[in-house]
């Protein structure tokens, strides 16, 4: 229920090195890319969708951007440092993925995978998900994809898996908990009286926890993924860049 755009510095440097690499992260996200960027990397982006990346590549002009599949990269052999996969591991058939992101690395480069999720076990966020899920039952499920890190877990090519997480805390005013509530899955189809009622109860959970002037802090968690690559015997390469388009 809160957009959380940044890696605070330590999980970026656990995940992607305190030295500058050059990074293919998979999926067009413009706020990751800008902190990868920042701190001083290269970045190179490939997202299946045209327009998310040709927005991308009007929006940040030096990432480097492709529209292409994780199942079939058009890059030459090790190329990058890191493969850093936010949020988006789930959406990768591994078995096909996983080969081309080993061939894809450079010597001692590493796979990077990273999930944030919300923290439900903190009592005032306990009591939120009870008063959305009381008006809308499939909102704040949880259901974030980290069940998926067991593709990388079966593979041959990054045997030695490493994991560990690090504790966010993103700022949420009464205004901002009412429209994420609102724009939940199911929100829309609520009749309007129901929909007031159940913002009206999340005002009021609001004001009994709120310390004004600050805001409330959503909690969150970031589990972080990485494994170095294995020089074994890859299958041979596919087509690369075979009906992808670049733009750069």
């Amino acid at each position: 229920m809160a957009s959380v755009s940044a890696l605070p510095r330590a999980a970026l440097e656990w995940l992607v090195g305190t030295t500058r690499g050059s990074i293919l992260m998979v999926g067009a996200s413009e706020s990751y890319a800008s902190v990868l960027t920042r701190a001083g990397h290269s970045v190179t982006v490939i997202d299946p969708d045209e327009k998310a990346t040709a927005q991308l590549s009007a929006q940040r002009f030096w990432v480097h951007v492709a529209v292409a599949r994780a199942e079939a990269l058009p890059f030459d052999p090790s190329c990058f440092s890191t493969v850093l996969a936010i949020q988006s591991f789930h959406t990768v058939d591994a078995k096909r993925a996983l080969p081309q992101w080993a061939r894809a690395l450079n010597e001692g480069g590493r796979v990077a995978l990273v999930y944030v999720i919300r923290d439900d076990s903190v009592p005032w966020v306990k009591k939120l998900k009870g008063i959305v899920q009381s008006h809308l039952p499939q909102a704040m499920t949880s259901d974030y994809g980290t069940e998926s890190v067991s593709g990388l877990e079966d593979s041959i090519y990054f045997p030695r898996i490493e994991k560990t997480s690090f504790r966010l805390w993103v700022p949420s005013t009464r205004a901002q908990l009412q429209e994420s509530a609102r724009q939940a899955p199911g929100a829309a189809e609520l009749p309007p009286e129901e929909l007031a009622l159940m913002l009206d109860e999340i005002g009021r959970l609001y004001d009994r926890y709120a310390r004004a002037p600050e805001p409330m802090l959503l909690p969150y968690q970031i589990l972080c993924w990485r494994a170095q690559v294995e020089r074994v015997e890859l299958s041979s390469p596919g087509k690369a860049g075979q009906g992808v388009t670049m733009r750069w």
